[in-house]
């Protein structure tokens, strides 16, 4: 018996192709107006297609919703793994800050899919499981260049507070890096927040009419990530 390749219809090659067809559309009416603007209805009218026909591929509009955010959060994590991975033998610090600087040019980049990310969520089903998404990748990556540059001297492994030490493993396990010192997780968590709320001011225009450079301020945030890890970091 041969093993033949096997073969793909049609029906799904044009399937797989009005996909893609309603991602790009819906990504374009994201982009233009924000995600409010996106409706069922709209998007049909601007592929020439029935509603009906839409809902044949999303039973909602909160699916595809859905369906968008985890292609937007994939399409962020991808620019900053391909920045990591760019930036070769560099020093940690170095791929550190290129990762940081993927981050801050996607969101520039893609304002409103940036938006969309960090918006209002919907509440989870009670005993729903939490599903990762492709960030939470990018966050490991993160955790794993903070743990290269760290100083592993026992007695500086952790944050200085025990019950926050023993939250911080368990989101340590969480983001699958189990052996991760808490001060290391602290490092991760806080240089994240800081930056995304920098970006986040950014995006707002609250830096336009002032002096501020924003790049000084990450940089200063890298900085002060690197050195809670260690004298020797």
């Amino acid at each position: 018996m041969t093993n033949e390749p096997q073969t793909v219809s049609r029906r799904e090659r044009l399937r797989v192709q009005t996909l893609q067809e309603i991602e790009d559309e819906s990504f374009a009416i994201i982009d233009a107006g924000g995600v409010h603007t996106l409706s069922i209805a709209a998007l049909a009218r601007g592929m020439a297609m029935s509603a009906p026909a839409v809902y044949r591929y999303f039973p909602s509009r909160d699916a595809l919703v859905a369906h968008l955010t985890t292609l937007a959060y994939r399409q962020l994590a991808t620019a900053m793994s391909q920045a990591v991975a760019d930036g070769g033998r560099r020093a940690p610090r170095a791929r550190v800050g290129l990762l940081v600087a993927a981050y801050r040019d996607w969101a520039l980049s893609h304002r409103r899919r940036y938006g969309m990310l960090f918006g209002e969520r919907p509440d989870d089903a009670p005993g729903e499981v939490v599903v990762r998404t492709p960030l939470d990748e990018a966050m490991a990556l993160l955790i794993d260049l903070l743990v290269a540059l760290q100083d592993t001297t026992p007695a500086e492994a952790t944050s200085g507070d025990r019950a926050l030490d023993g939250q911080l493993r368990l989101w340590a396990r969480a983001q699958e890096r189990p052996d991760t010192t808490p001060r290391a997780a602290r490092a991760a968590i806080l240089l994240w927040t800081r930056i995304h709320g920098i970006v986040s001011l950014e995006l707002t225009g609250i830096f336009a009419n002032h002096t501020l450079e924003v790049q000084r301020l990450i940089d200063l945030e890298i900085d002060d990530a690197v050195r809670s890890l260690g004298p020797d970091s």
